[in-house]
């Protein structure tokens, strides 16, 4: 039997281990290309195998911004990946511009980029430090609200 299971103190893998993040550092690494509509998040979804503790996006197209989020961007896509809110109304993104770069110490299963403008982004390369916590161990960041 597993001393988890025998002493009820023994703490396992998850969200509120310390252990967990101090031993992170499997890495991921992907790049995509965007579609040419606004906020469309079809061709560029980065869904990791395990929750991040931190991720770099960058912006490697020389003219073309991007928008980065936790959620699709648009409401005709959020249901396709789970969502019942999307980041567009909300303001809950970020602006990635031409050559730009994001490091964010954030715990998350994926991440989506779109185009800022109705332009294809050429390159946009996410790298991620993840943890061994399983992404169903993951809270929803379905319907946050974001300051305004």
């Amino acid at each position: 039997m597993a001393l988890k299971q025998q002493v009820p103190n023994v703490y396992g893998v998850g969200l509120n281990n310390v252990g967990s993040y101090l031993a992170a550092g499997q890495p991921y690494l992907s790049g995509s290309t965007t579609g040419p509509d606004i906020g469309s998040v079809i061709f560029s979804t980065f869904s990791f195998p395990y929750v991040s503790k931190r991720v770099i996006i960058t912006n490697n197209d020389a003219a073309n911004s991007a928008m980065v989020s936790f959620a699709p961007f648009l409401d005709a896509e959020a249901s396709d990946h789970g969502f019942t809110n999307s980041a567009s109304g909300s303001g809950n993104w970020l602006y990635l511009p031409a050559g730009g770069s994001l490091d964010l110490d954030v715990k998350c299963k994926t991440v989506f980029v779109s185009p800022a403008d109705a332009t294809i982004v050429n390159d946009v390369t996410v790298y991620a430090e993840l943890t061994n916590i399983p992404v169903g161990r993951l809270y929803s960041f379905d319907g946050l609200e974001g300051v305004s």
